[in-house]
């Protein structure tokens, strides 16, 4: 495929529906946020309890990826948005109605699995019509206008919970995916051809599993992306501890807070977007790295130190998070270069890896004995220097083809 051919081989409004399919994740975890706390109250549990729902619905969207993945290589890549849809639907009503934080925490797990269906397709459907440089650019256009889902959704939510009960945010989340449901039934055209569908067993799914992960060319990219962008899920986990109860942040207030850190996102996604012009894809993920491991020294220095400075914390989160609208659509796009013919597959690894690596946060980040802030500032340490190692020193497996 040339490239002005694959320039012309997709629509602004292609795009958006593809952004709507992927904002399930950010909405489903940002919009009730300022509402944790509350939860926590009606439930009689700590609000880190109720926090654990965060890391069930990472977990859901680890394990569930894995599957539609080989679902979409195998009946194309309508079906199971349909199926996933409905999944989604369903668990977000439940979510409202939950008697208790056991049945929520079920339920969370299944809106997860119901909700990345569109999360593997996207991709998928993205490396079936573009290159890896037109891949970058709209994986970059994605993350700018995904960006405004955590501008918008906490403060949505806190204005929700000022006026209604709290299960408003998953009637309104249950809307939402009637609404998209709509919208794939008549705008999602299937792009994975009857010829390139791949009939393949279970057991032969798990071998090209196994084979992926041992391809440095993949591997390599993917946890290095994966544990950076892992950072992003510790952060929401952590957000509204922080903020509200460490901090002493009004819930509305933290709603600002968050969108700022969002729309650092958006502004380096946005210069991502105009640099791929210039620089390689694997150049501008290290720039990334660097940039969100500098935010990580920035909130650990802070947290270890005598005086906790707010305005600190809230610079190192901004370079943390805004750091990712560079290594999130590139390290994708590197990522999924080389995977014609199992695409779904290889982007169900990736995203499954990615949520695995913000469950595995998630849970470590409610056991750890120190304040929230020392506890974020270990993880993040952890995950975002050996992926800083592995971009500059095994800089072969990020090269791009040409």
């Amino acid at each position: 495929m040339n490239q002005s051919s694959t320039n012309r081989s997709y629509t602004l409004g292609w795009v958006f529906l593809l952004t709507l399919l992927t904002a399930f994740s950010a909405l489903s975890t940002d919009m009730y946020l300022p509402a944790l706390p509350m939860m926590a109250e009606e439930y009689q549990v700590s609000t880190q309890t109720i926090a654990n729902t965060l890391g069930a619905y990472f977990l859901g969207l680890a394990f569930g990826q894995l599957i539609y993945g080989p679902l979409s290589d195998r009946y194309g890549r309508k079906s199971p948005l349909y199926f996933g849809l409905v999944i989604y639907i369903v668990a977000s009503l439940c979510c409202a109605v939950a008697p208790n934080d056991t049945i929520l925490l079920i339920f969370r797990v299944l809106q997860a699995f119901g909700g990345c269906a569109g999360v593997v397709i996207v991709r998928a459907a993205i490396r079936d019509r573009l290159d890896m440089q037109a891949s970058a650019q709209v994986f970059s256009t994605m993350l700018l206008a995904m960006g405004l889902a955590p501008i918008l959704a906490p403060a949505f939510g806190a204005l929700l919970i000022q006026y209604f009960h709290w299960s408003s945010i998953f009637y309104l989340l249950t809307a939402i995916g009637v609404v998209t449901l709509v919208l794939v039934h008549f705008y999602f055209d299937e792009t994975l051809k009857q010829t390139n569908r791949q009939n393949i067993s279970a057991r032969e799914i798990s071998k090209n599993y196994l084979r992926l992960f041992k391809d440095q060319s993949f591997a390599v990219p993917m946890f290095a992306g994966a544990m950076l962008y892992g950072t992003l899920y510790c952060y929401i986990s952590a957000s509204s501890n922080l903020f509200i109860n460490f901090l002493k942040v009004p819930e509305q207030q933290f709603a600002y807070l968050f969108g700022l850190n969002a729309f650092g996102l958006m502004l380096f996604a946005f210069i991502n977007k105009r640099l791929i012009r210039h620089f390689s894809v694997s150049h501008l993920f290290i720039l990334g790295a660097l940039i969100q491991v500098s935010g990580i020294f920035i909130i650990s220095i802070n947290a270890w130190s005598y005086t906790i400075n707010p305005y600190l914390i809230c610079s190192g989160l901004f370079l943390l998070v805004g750091g990712i609208g560079f290594t999130g659509p590139n390290s994708m796009a590197i990522v999924m270069q080389n995977q014609v013919k199992q695409a779904g597959l290889a982007s169900a690894l990736m995203g499954g890896v990615q949520f695995f690596c913000g469950f595995i946060m998630t849970i470590v980040l409610s056991v750890l004995p120190f304040n929230i802030l020392q506890n974020m500032s270990i993880i993040m340490l952890i995950t975002g220097l050996p992926s800083v190692y592995f971009a500059i020193f095994n800089h072969q497996s990020f090269v791009e083809l040409k």
